[in-house]
Parts: C-alpha cells; structure tokens; sequence
C-alpha cells in the first residue's frame, strides 16, 4: 500500500458518511429475474446484518468471508459474509452483525472498530433485508468456527475484487432453477448473488482513491 492502513481506514470511515451509490452498484451483480428492491406493497421480510470484516495481510487489505454448509436451508454451499438475523436482544443491526459473526467465526465484538454501514440488499428468494456492516479488525482475525453454521473461512485481498479479469458469469442450479449470473471468481471461489452485490458497493465506494 501506498498509504498506511490507518490513513485507508479513516478514508473509508469518511466515504461511508457520503451518499452510497446503492442499486447503481447493486444492479451490476443481481442475478436475472431477482427483484432489486423490495415491493412497495410486501410489509413482511426479515431484518438481518452481516459483518463485512476488513484487516490488514502483507501490505493489502483484506476482508472476510465464509462459505455456508451445504446442509442449510437457505443459501446452502454459498459464499457469504458472516451474520443473520436480528434477534429480540439486539440493540440494533451493528450488534445483530458482531453477535452473529462472534458466533459463526469466534471474532471478539470488542475488537471490531465499526467503519460504517453500505446500503441495505434485498434477497427475494428468502425474504431477507440485509444491511452490511464494515469493520476493521488491527490483525489477522483469529477465527473458531461453528460447524453447524460454517464451512470455512476465506480470506482475500480486497483489491483483487475490482480487477476486471475476476469478474465472469456462471450458470447456478437454483431454487427457481438454472440461470447464468455474474459474480468474482478468486481463487476457486465464485461469489454471486447478495454478496457480490454488497462487494460491488464497497469496490465502487473506495477503489478510486486508494491503493488496495
């Protein structure tokens, strides 16, 4: 990096209190026949959080994922970010997102430094509204995790995300059936759906300006 990770951070906490381009980057990564947004009319979904956790690794910056059991019911076998749904004891959806990835992943809620939050994902197929939390965590996350809940973690150099050649399209089998989506393919993994949505609007919020 050309710049020191804290001068990146305080960067990055400053971009989130600007307007987030939303569906203009949520757009670039929907899979086909998904809705964008949540209809007017629909006043039932389910409030949920996921902890998008940033660290620094050999001179870049990373970010956290997991990849889901392929046993679950929803989103079964996906590579997500940790987190879930609000519960009745969370204070807000911050906490929903520390509570959630303390739990799948073992990372300590108080040695996460909240950057901010990027725009709420709606997922049509379960009925989630999901709102990303950004952390930065000082070193290389340490991380227990809960095999009911989690496969695995994967970690992966943020800038890698907004080099054009990690982007494709890939035919998924589907609740709804078979369709071509786009997504990042890094490292073996292919990333789609709500959580390449929520990685496009981070890439488009901080890649310009810094070196990653």
């Amino acid at each position: 990096m050309s710049l020191s990770s804290d001068i990146q951070i305080e960067k990055f906490k400053k971009q989130l209190e600007i307007l987030l381009p939303g569906s203009i980057s949520h757009v670039k990564m929907l899979p086909p026949g998904r809705a964008l947004m949540l209809p007017s009319e629909q006043i039932n979904y389910h409030d949920s959080a996921v902890l998008i956790l940033l660290f620094p690794l050999k001179g870049k910056i990373h970010l956290c994922l997991i990849r889901r059991p392929s046993t679950m019911k929803n989103h079964a076998g996906q590579i997500a970010f940790p987190g879930g749904r609000r519960e009745k004891e969370d204070g807000d959806l911050v906490q929903t997102a520390l509570r959630e990835a303390q739990e799948e992943i073992g990372i300590a809620a108080h040695s996460v430094e909240i950057l901010g939050q990027l725009s709420t994902v709606y997922v049509q197929i379960s009925d989630f509204m999901i709102t990303p939390v950004v952390g930065w965590l000082n070193e290389f996350p340490e991380v227990v995790i809960d095999s009911s809940e989690v496969d695995e973690v994967i970690f992966i150099p943020l800038g890698d995300l907004a080099d054009s050649v990690n982007r494709c399209e890939k035919e998924m089998d589907t609740r709804t059936g078979r369709i071509k989506v786009p997504g990042y393919e890094i490292n073996g993994c292919f990333i789609w759906g709500a959580t390449a949505m929520m990685l496009t609007e981070l890439v488009d919020i901080f890649f310009d300006d810094a070196q990653l």
